[in-house]
C-alpha cells in the first residue's frame, strides 16, 4: 500500500504543478493582453500627437512661406527702385555727354 500512497503523492503535485502552470498561463495571457491594450493607446496617442506636430509644421511652413513671399516682394520692389534709379542716371550721363559733344563740336568761330 505505500506504493499507491506514494502514487497518490507524485500525482497529486503533478495536478498542483499543472494548476500552478495554467495559472501562469492566464495570468501571463491577461497581462499581455493589458500590454498590448496599452501599446495600442500609447500608439493611438503617437499618432495623434504626430497629426497635432503635422498640423502645426504646416501652418509654421505656411507662415513662413508667406513671410518670405512679403520679403521678397519688398526686396523686388526695392531692386525694381534701384534699377529705375540707375536708369535715370544713365539718361542724365547721356545728356551730359550730348551737351559735351555738341559743345566740342560746334565750330570754333560760330561761338
Amino acid at each position: 500500500m505505500k506504493l499507491s500512497q506514494e502514487l497518490i503523492a507524485i500525482l497529486a503535485v503533478g495536478v498542483t504543478l499543472t494548476g500552478l502552470q495554467i495559472t501562469l498561463f492566464v495570468s501571463l495571457r491577461g497581462e499581455v493582453s493589458e500590454l498590448r491594450g496599452d501599446m495600442g493607446r500609447m500608439e493611438t496617442r503617437l499618432r495623434d500627437e504626430m497629426s497635432v506636430l503635422r498640423v502645426e509644421m504646416r501652418g509654421e511652413m505656411s507662415d513662413l512661406r508667406d513671410e518670405m513671399r512679403g520679403e521678397m516682394n519688398v526686396l523686388r520692389e526695392d531692386v525694381r527702385h534701384d534699377i529705375d534709379a540707375l536708369r535715370i542716371d544713365i539718361q542724365d550721363i547721356r545728356e551730359d555727354v550730348r551737351q559735351l559733344r555738341d559743345k566740342l563740336l560746334v565750330p570754333a568761330g560760330g561761338a
